[in-house]
């Protein structure tokens, strides 16, 4: 996107629709196969920016995250060239291996991301707080249990029997799914 040229607004709001909804997926595919945290979360950074430059070339017939994830394999393999320099690099084949294997199982956790987002909804606004303050901001059990001024083990049962929940209703809907 031209820096001089003014920002289309529909064109922002659309991109940012489609980024919000994806951004998760997208970062959590390039740690995937970046894991130092530090790390990823520049390749993340330098990919948002690179999809913002180049979303006016998004056809709006394709599916953005199979294109986000195309510009997040440029980001990483540009990462991965760079990170040569270090004794512990990884060859390209493997890099290039890594990449396509990591491409399937995205698309193999669709539908099940779908299912959990279903599953998620169903939880009550406590259970939901609870899964966004232990996954979402990596908060321990016990900073949460003080937080609530609960036991730590009322907090780990709470999240055993979410967890619990979650994978029978995930499981309940890929089974409707293949009827």
């Amino acid at each position: 996107m031209n820096e001089n040229q003014p920002v289309n607004p529909e064109l922002y709001e659309q991109f940012l629709k489609l980024f919000a909804r994806d951004q998760l997926r997208i970062y959590a595919w390039i740690r995937a196969l970046i894991h130092d945290p530090s790390a990823s979360s520049d390749v993340f950074q330098d990919t948002s920016l690179e999809l913002w430059r180049s979303f006016p070339t998004f056809r709006q017939d394709a599916d953005f995250l199979r294109w986000a994830l195309g510009v997040a394999r440029h980001q990483v393999l540009k990462y991965w060239r760079n990170a040569r320099k270090d004794r512990l690099a990884f060859s390209d084949g493997l890099i290039q291996n890594l990449i396509v294997e990591s491409f399937s199982f995205a698309e193999e956790l669709a539908p099940r991301q779908v299912a959990l987002d279903e599953c998620i909804k169903q939880l009550s606004d406590r259970q939901r707080e609870l899964i966004h303050r232990f996954y979402g901001e990596n908060q321990n059990a016990t900073a949460i249990a003080g937080a609530w001024q609960r036991s730590v083990h009322a907090v780990y049962k709470s999240l055993k029997v979410m967890r619990r929940f979650l994978f029978e209703c995930v499981e309940a809907k890929m089974q409707e799914q293949l009827r």
